[in-house]
């Protein structure tokens, strides 16, 4: 289990269509959300030196979407208190729609991008 905060911010502009009117909206929100799922170290040797590890977590909001997510590494241990890991990371389909009602509105992010650390055990 993990807590995962994302800052979302959003403008919409729309014109109505028979009466010319515009509209804008504006808005940001700081949300925590909570996801769970399995995660996995597979050792590449026959020491605990090299090794990979992985997980896939996810949240599902009733009828209104979900959230899944997973990072992938590949780490040396230096020390037995010390290892280093680089990998990837992929948080998609945040989906958010309002499907109970004629408004209409969905949302869907997608983050990703290389990550590096270190990782400390004791």
């Amino acid at each position: 289990m993990q807590v995962d905060l994302f800052d979302a911010s959003a403008k919409i502009s729309a014109v109505t269509v028979n009466g010319g009117q515009s509209e804008t909206a504006t808005g940001s929100l700081l949300a925590p959300i909570p996801v769970g799922g399995p995660e996995f170290r597979l050792y590449l040797t026959n020491s605990p030196k090299l090794f990979v590890e992985g997980n896939v977590y996810g949240m599902y909001f009733g009828g209104y979407g979900n959230f899944v997510s997973t990072a992938d590494t590949i780490g040396w241990t230096l020390t037995n208190h010390l290892s280093l890991n680089a990998g990837y990371q992929l948080g998609s389909r945040l989906v958010v729609t309002n499907n109970s009602s004629s408004d209409r509105i969905g949302l869907r992010l997608t983050q990703k991008g290389a990550l590096a650390g270190a990782e400390f055990s004791f």
